[in-house]
Parts: C-alpha cells; sequence; structure tokens
C-alpha cells in the first residue's frame, strides 16, 4: 500500500509541475505599432504548428481604467485598433490540448502609449506598501512649456520596492494627461524614504478643471521595462491658480544619500531637501 501511495505521489507531482512549464512557454509580445494600433506575437513553441497539439488562443482589449470592451480576435498575430487611447489592458487566453491533456494559460498587461507603445506587467505591489506612499496635488505652472503639474509624495518608511520610478497622470478615459520626463526629472533614482518630495510633471494635453484621473507610480519607468506599482486616485478643485513665479529664495534643511540617509560626502550622487519642499540631485566633485 505504501509503494502505490508514493507512485500516486510522484504521478501527482510531475503533472502539476508539467502544467507550469506549459504555460512558461507561452508568451505575448509587440511586434510592431502606429500611434493608433498595435500588433502583436504569439510565442508558444514548440505548442503551435505540430500535430501533437493543437493551440487556440483568444485575445480581449479593454480600456485600462473603465474595463470598457475595445476589441477581440482570435489569430496568432493580431492588429489591434486603439481608436486614440493610449493605455489599455491586453488579455490572451490560450488553450493548449494534445497527449490527453487540455491547459489554459492566462496572460494580462497593460500597453502604454509613451512616444511609442510600451509592454507592461500588470503586477501589483502589495497594498500595505502602496498605502505607504501618500500623493496630492501641489500646484500647476502654466508659465512654462509645457505647462507643469507639481505633485506632493510623502513616504513613510521607506515606501514601496520600487526602482528608479516615476509617475504618469491619467483621465477617466484612460489617456495620458502628464508624465515625468526622464530629461527634466530632480529625481530618478528612487523614493526618498520618511521625507515629502515636491515632483512635477510634464502636460501632455489640454484637461478641464475639476480633474478627477489616476495618479499611477511606475516601477523602472526611468531604466526601461516599466511596470505598474501603485495607482492613486488624483483630483484638481476648481479653484486651482496658476503659478506665476517661483519663489527663488529658499534654504537648504537636510542633505541625503540614495536611502535617505544625512549624508556630506562628495563624488557621489546626493538629494539637497530645501524649506519649499523642493528636492534637487547633486554630484559634487572634488
Amino acid at each position: 500500500m505504501k509503494k502505490i501511495l508514493l507512485i500516486l505521489f510522484v504521478f501527482l507531482g510531475l503533472h502539476a509541475h508539467s502544467q507550469v512549464v506549459y504555460c512558461d512557454s507561452v508568451s505575448i509580445s509587440i511586434s510592431g505599432s502606429t500611434p493608433t494600433t498595435v500588433t502583436y506575437t504569439t510565442l508558444a513553441n514548440p505548442y503551435m504548428n505540430t500535430f501533437l497539439y493543437s493551440f487556440d488562443i483568444n485575445w480581449n482589449v479593454t480600456n485600462f481604467n473603465t474595463g470598457a470592451f475595445i476589441t477581440s480576435d482570435s489569430v496568432y498575430n493580431p492588429t489591434f485598433n486603439l481608436n486614440n487611447l493610449d493605455t489599455v489592458l491586453v488579455c490572451a487566453t490560450a488553450i493548449i490540448t494534445g497527449q490527453g491533456m487540455t491547459f489554459t494559460c492566462i496572460m494580462c498587461d497593460t500597453i502604454l502609449y509613451n512616444g511609442g507603445w510600451i509592454l507592461m506587467s500588470m503586477g501589483q505591489t502589495p497594498p500595505n506598501e502602496c498605502d505607504s506612499v501618500v500623493v496630492s496635488f501641489n500646484q500647476i505652472d502654466t508659465t512654462t512649456t509645457p505647462n507643469l503639474i507639481y505633485i506632493d509624495v510623502q513616504v513613510f518608511g521607506y515606501g514601496p520596492s520600487v526602482g528608479y520610478p516615476g509617475f504618469i497622470l491619467l483621465n477617466s478615459a484612460g489617456d495620458t494627461i502628464a508624465y515625468e520626463n526622464f530629461n527634466t526629472a530632480l529625481n530618478v533614482y528612487t523614493l526618498m524614504a520618511n521625507t515629502t518630495e515636491t515632483r512635477f510633471l510634464e502636460v501632455l494635453q489640454n484637461f478641464n478643471l475639476p480633474f478627477s484621473g489616476t495618479l499611477h507610480l511606475m516601477d523602472s519607468w526611468f531604466a526601461g521595462n516599466p511596470v505598474t506599482a501603485c495607482i492613486y486616485p488624483f483630483n484638481i478643485s476648481i479653484g486651482t491658480t496658476a503659478i506665476n513665479e517661483i519663489a527663488k529664495s529658499r534654504n537648504v534643511i537636510k542633505i541625503t544619500d540614495l536611502l535617505g540617509r544625512e549624508a556630506s560626502q562628495t563624488n557621489q550622487p546626493l538629494f539637497y531637501i530645501y524649506d519649499d519642499g523642493t528636492v534637487e540631485r547633486k554630484i559634487v566633485i572634488e
């Protein structure tokens, strides 16, 4: 009896392991795009184009924020017309049948247009980590081109486990309204621990007040292969006024390293925190 049970356990273990391997061999990627269309490629070797298995795939594309249906398809390499949206959710359900077994593999991801379509993971940082960051509207600067939206980012503890993070602002229709630009961002390395940092987003398109949308914290935004880490509701009231002048008189209250520790060393990146809430990244070379 013990030998029979042992054989049964081994069989179940191998069967479960084989299911993981099957789905791990299936992937989707962007193979071509225009500002309004995206073409996907399905990779599922060795299950495609073989008499041992049948491989079917169904695609479903929805608005990232509202969940509204956009389009669907069932070909290996579909081209989707995204109707001028710039942030959508793409899900592909692959069904592999053969050798007396059937496996269903589901892959979902967001795609974001930021000068080109970017495929991002939908993995979410645990809610308790996202709750350690409080983001609030500060002010709008209409004296610059492009206009800038300033936000205050307050981090409790060390915050979410993100590297080279940045923020993008979406409206209720899923369109990108503003984003942090690598060329102008003051801090592209990390969220500063136990600190309130002021960041600014460059406005891409006009919007009306009052504004209601979502602010997305993107892991690896400034390093490539960005991933949505946290999503925060973001509102601007109708009483908001533009900035006419940025105060130039300010004082340094703290200097920290990348980990948020007070530091004064030279020849390394340091963050200078001012009494007006702004933060600058500097390297003093000696």
